[in-house]
């Protein structure tokens, strides 16, 4: 019998804040261009020299949450499945978990570049967070983040998710990703924010995801895009990379199952949406096409949910299709 994931975004919460707490992962999971430049953040892809062509199947990522339960369960041998398969770049979901297993993850072959974390670190407000059930972390702040960042190498950091009580205020958001940005930027650290769908929702007039762009500073805040949202959001993700060329710095990589309805809302989409690469609509040619011509330097495949199959099944057909199709 296939394994399938089961965890909903609220389980995710509740794994993050719980590592960042203290908690074990196991008890918890049962219970529960700006261009980036390791060494140049400020640089952006309008100023900075073009990549040359490169091949993303040469260094492919990999964003953890994608294995959250088996990892939570067993680490260090979920990140030796992870190197075995070829990955060579992780971003992970908690910058928590860096410190103990950074060098599991260098002895492996592999290197950690970015890490996601929630919207509280930078905004000072959790009651969001609460109301989807989970609490403000005991005694770590966005500074530990820096730190843990810092000491463990990885100069990426990225805001990963808007609760629903968060969708508001984006300009007010926007100065306080901008106080952030800097502060990651004074340690050599890029911020980032990450879409999903209800960031591109044209129902109240200005779109967030324009608003974001246009009320942050591009040295400070780039954007992580992901690829599945912004299709079912019913936009083109190769079309939006080139678009926003000055603030496009990495992707996340899903595909999309045929059929899936255009959504606004994220929380709505059924599992089952989520895809291995190459099993879905994403023109994923055309979008690393886009990528490379503006000098992306990290893709992170990504999957929500596997319905069809153990994650670790569907990360293998990932990397596959990267590695079939020479992208």
């Amino acid at each position: 019998m296939n394994k399938k994931s089961s965890l909903t975004r609220a389980d995710f919460l509740r794994l993050s804040l719980g590592a960042a707490t203290g908690l074990s992962l196991s008890s918890v999971v049962t219970s529960c261009k700006s261009k980036p430049s390791e060494t140049k953040v400020t640089e952006t892809p309008a100023t900075a020299a073009k990549a040359v062509t490169q091949k993303y199947s040469d260094h492919p990522g990999l964003q953890l949450y994608t294995l959250r339960e088996d990892f939570a369960k067993d680490p260090a041998g979920t990140l030796k499945k992870i190197a075995d398969l070829g990955y060579k770049e992780l971003e992970f979901y908690d910058a928590s978990m860096l410190a103990a297993n950074a060098k599991t993850v260098n002895d492996l072959g592999m290197k950690i570049v970015s890490s996601h974390c929630l919207p509280g670190f930078v905004t000072g407000s959790w009651e969001a967070a609460e109301k989807a059930g989970a609490k403000k972390p005991a005694n770590y702040t966005f500074e530990n983040i820096l730190d843990d960042c810092k000491k463990n190498d990885v100069h990426n950091l990225v805001v990963a998710y808007l609760f629903p009580d968060e969708r508001k205020e984006y300009v007010a958001l926007g100065d306080k990703l901008n106080k952030a940005g800097e502060k990651a930027k004074a340690m050599g650290i890029q911020l980032y924010y990450h879409n999903h769908s209800f960031e591109f929702d044209p129902s109240k007039g200005e779109r967030p995801i324009d608003l974001l762009l246009k009320n942050t500073d591009p040295h400070l805040v780039m954007l992580e895009l992901d690829c599945f949202w912004t299709s079912v959001s019913g936009n083109n993700a190769a079309d939006f990379i080139r678009q926003h060329s000055d603030r496009v710095g990495m992707l996340h990589l899903k595909d999309v199952k045929a059929g899936t309805p255009t959504d606004y809302t994220t929380n709505a989409v059924a599992p089952e949406a989520f895809q291995a690469l190459g099993d879905g609509t994403v023109d994923y040619k055309s979008v690393l096409a886009a990528a490379n011509e503006i000098g992306v330097k990290y893709t992170f495949v990504e999957q929500d949910h596997s319905k069809d199959r153990p994650a670790i099944e569907s990360i293998a057909r990932s990397i596959k299709y990267l590695k079939d199709n020479a992208l």
